[in-house]
């Protein structure tokens, strides 16, 4: 009998409802069926355990402390020396409110909108991500983009490589790099990275419904290049021996894609821009060869090549919910163990990723790297800039970070509440060290 009551005592625990509603129940029924012998330990689920709830409730308290690795601003900056490797820093802009947003997701709801409403999975999980100096800035206010580039130059971080969202002639987000591009005095190296893929709402988790398609017939691609012209034609614009540098996020979508890449080289040299340097980012899910499909180069985009290699340690942890479906990674293994160098490829720009955590985004279906600190992300990054400094193979010692500010994928450099400028110091020291 006692056998029989522990099962149905576990099973209660998991049934489908509301946890304050299951132990005011289990109140009520001590109360009213008092055990005269020696009651049986109901069994706890393992989420409901007092020290794991303990744990996690010092651990919420704790959230506006700052952390063991704060750093706080330097009073001097970093000085660029002529062979210092260039660390380009996806920068994102969805940090606005746009019309296309408010039809979408609501009025007014930006980024910040999903990194405000991230909480922790589990013991140890470090959620919401508070930014700290710049505070949830606007980016229709200028001064926030001068502040960032200001930063940016003064830790190291050679230029921002902008998403560039344009659809069959439609643009989107396009207030910041425009702002941007009408402040000439705004003085930081900056390129594109076309990101070619149609939206859906995946972009919250909800849904594969696509809300801005992408068109995939050559004749939009071609069109694409026009689009560019202006800002190539930027004096801040970064190049390779002259030639501008333009990312494509997605290579694998590019229909035909020597007609297309011999077209927008052809349209930049009649335009006077030169022979574009077109580099393209590596996608796990594709095999190709890019460099025969005519891109002059390709890079890394984490965690997309190092995913494959990297340790699950979801099933080590202490989660305080039971409806945890995503993946938890280990990030000191993959630093330590130096598995970001298991990919290899020719002609290839390594990346760098601080920290990645999509809950924001995804909530309980995140994929989250557990552990990444800045002493480990300015490891990486040596090993790194070590690998740019010595392959003779690169046209340039590019390095890619992502990202300067993926808030909502918990990927950025910018400060934050727990470490202050520890990231943008890590990115200093480990272009100082590595000369």
């Amino acid at each position: 009998m006692k056998k029989i009551y522990s099962y149905l005592v576990n099973l209660f625990w998991h049934l489908p409802v509301p946890e304050g509603v299951k132990r005011h129940l289990a109140s009520v029924r001590h109360r009213l069926f008092p055990r005269s012998s020696e009651p049986v330990v109901p069994t706890v689920p393992k989420h409901l355990q007092p020290d794991i709830l303990e744990q996690y409730a010092r651990q919420v308290l704790s959230i506006p402390e700052n952390s063991n690795e704060y750093v706080e601003l330097a009073p001097d900056e970093y000085v660029r020396q002529p062979d210092d490797p260039m660390i380009l820093a996806y920068y994102l802009p969805q940090f606005h409110p746009t019309v296309e947003n408010d039809e979408w997701w609501g009025k007014g709801v930006t980024e910040w909108h999903n990194v405000s409403r991230a909480v922790p999975q589990y013991v140890g999980h470090y959620q919401p991500r508070l930014p700290a100096e710049l505070g949830q800035y606007d980016l229709r206010i200028v001064e926030n983009i001068v502040r960032q580039t200001e930063l940016a130059k003064a830790h190291g971080v050679y230029g921002f490589a902008y998403y560039f969202y344009w659809f069959d002639g439609r643009r989107l987000l396009d207030k910041p790099l425009d702002l941007f591009l009408n402040n000439p005095q705004i003085d930081h190296p900056f390129c594109l990275c076309w990101a070619n893929e149609s939206w859906t709402r995946r972009f919250d988790g909800s849904s594969g419904e696509v809300i801005m398609y992408q068109n995939e017939s050559v004749e939009s691609y071609q069109a694409f290049i026009e689009s560019v012209n202006p800002y190539m034609q930027d004096k801040r614009y970064i190049r390779v021996d002259g030639r501008p540098l333009l990312i494509i996020y997605r290579p694998s979508f590019v229909p035909d894609p020597p007609k297309v890449l011999a077209h927008w080289r052809e349209y930049c040299q009649s335009e006077g821009l030169g022979n574009p340097y077109i580099v393209a980012v590596k996608e796990n899910t594709f095999d190709g060869d890019l460099l025969a499909l005519g891109f002059d180069a390709q890079s890394e985009f984490h965690p997309g090549t190092v995913f494959r290699h990297c340790n699950n340690i979801t099933a080590d942890l202490n989660f305080v919910r039971d409806d945890f479906n995503g993946l938890v990674m280990d990030y000191a293994d993959l630093v330590k163990n130096k598995k970001y160098f298991k990919f290899q490829a020719p002609k290839l720009y390594r990346a760098v990723m601080p920290m990645w955590d999509n809950t924001p985004r995804r909530n309980n279906t995140a994929m989250i790297y557990h552990g990444a600190t800045p002493t480990l992300y300015k490891e990486w990054l040596m090993d790194v800039l070590r690998e740019a400094r010595a392959n003779r193979e690169l046209d340039r010692p590019f390095a890619f970070i992502n990202a300067w500010n993926e808030w909502g994928e918990s990927a950025y450099l910018e400060p934050d509440r727990r470490y202050g400028y520890a990231f943008l110091r890590a990115t200093r020291e480990a272009l100082e060290e590595t000369r």
